[in-house]
């Protein structure tokens, strides 16, 4: 979707140094043009013999001496030709110097040009959804959840066998004494006690 808005912009200042640069180049690509597009057209005629053609016309008609030629010579026609390309391109680039200059000092003192542009927005358009693409995305959430109860179910597993593996703490022998020292000071512990409470009865 295109979003278009009006936007107002001045032309304020010209530079003419660029001015200069960009018109230079163009009326010497025009100048060129034309001079090679004058001398490729002036071989063409040559070529299909169009000038000997209205000189002997001319005679017939008695317009051009016998002696004479209504060309004349091509060098000073091609030079004139150069020459002419050449002026027009030098007052054409300080034409458009000059003018620049100019619209900068009127600009200062009246505003610039104003300029409606046009300016255009792309806007994102959602994408829509298919049914199947609906379908897989609850597809996928289902195989999620059944994957997380699982893991949870094992997880809830392990902790029981754990909790049932597990000794107390109190029944676990010391670490710090060998089990053959240790069972005999728990029976003379026991016998210990059987002998007070035969004393006391």
């Amino acid at each position: 979707m295109v979003r278009v808005n009006r936007v107002r912009r001045i032309i304020r200042k010209i530079d003419p140094w660029t001015v200069l640069k960009v018109t230079l180049v163009l009326n010497f690509v025009v100048a060129l043009t034309v001079v090679l597009g004058l001398s490729i057209m002036w071989v063409l005629l040559v070529n299909a013999g169009v000038p000997q053609g209205l000189e002997d016309i001319a005679r017939r008609l008695a317009l051009l001496d016998q002696d004479a030629s209504l060309v004349g010579n091509i060098e000073t026609l091609f030079t004139s030709v150069v020459s002419l390309a050449a002026v027009y391109m030098l007052t054409q680039t300080a034409l458009a110097t000059i003018s620049a200059f100019f619209y900068n000092l009127v600009s200062d003192l009246v505003g610039g040009i104003e300029v409606v542009v046009l300016e255009e927005s792309h806007l994102e358009t959602p994408q829509k959804t298919t049914t199947e693409e609906i379908k897989t995305q609850n597809k996928n959430e289902q195989k999620e959840t059944v994957l997380m109860s699982i893991v949870n179910s094992i997880k809830k597993v392990r902790k029981e066998s754990l909790e049932e593996v597990s000794l107390p703490k109190e029944d676990l022998p010391r670490p710090d004494v060998p089990r053959d020292i240790e069972e005999p000071t728990l029976m003379d512990a026991l016998k210990n006690t059987e002998n007070e409470e035969d004393d006391e009865n």
